[in-house]
């Protein structure tokens, strides 16, 4: 099995109202060579159950017990430690991307030879 070209890392807590777009903003991106690594800080709402209705096998589900916004560390390690690919995106549980956000960041670390896009 290959790697993914992106790995996007998504820490999310209670966000059962923007969990699903942000997902979906993922899933119609212009360029497809990803995983998505959600890592649930342990939410109490129905992110788990909202997350549950996608079958993308790109899509990584984790559940942590709640270590809070000052541990977000931690979350974060997590996610890098399951991350397969050469490159790091960051994706919070209550944002969306732009359609086209990873084929423009991956043009500029091409081009450029940047080390880190925003």
């Amino acid at each position: 099995m290959s790697h993914p070209l992106v790995s996007i890392i998504t820490p999310t807590y209670n966000h059962e109202r923007f969990i699903g777009q942000c997902i979906d903003s993922v899933l119609a991106q212009s360029f497809q060579d990803w995983e998505m690594i959600i890592v649930d800080d342990g939410s109490t709402d129905g992110t788990a159950r909202v997350i549950s209705n996608y079958s993308d096998s790109r899509i990584i589900y984790v559940r942590q017990d709640h270590v809070g916004p000052y541990r977000l560390d931690k979350t974060y390690n997590r996610a890098l430690a399951l991350a397969r690919a050469a490159h790091i995106a960051i994706l919070e549980g209550d944002d969306e991307f732009p359609h086209d956000k990873l084929d423009r960041q991956l043009a500029i670390f091409h081009e450029d030879e940047a080390v880190v896009v925003t």
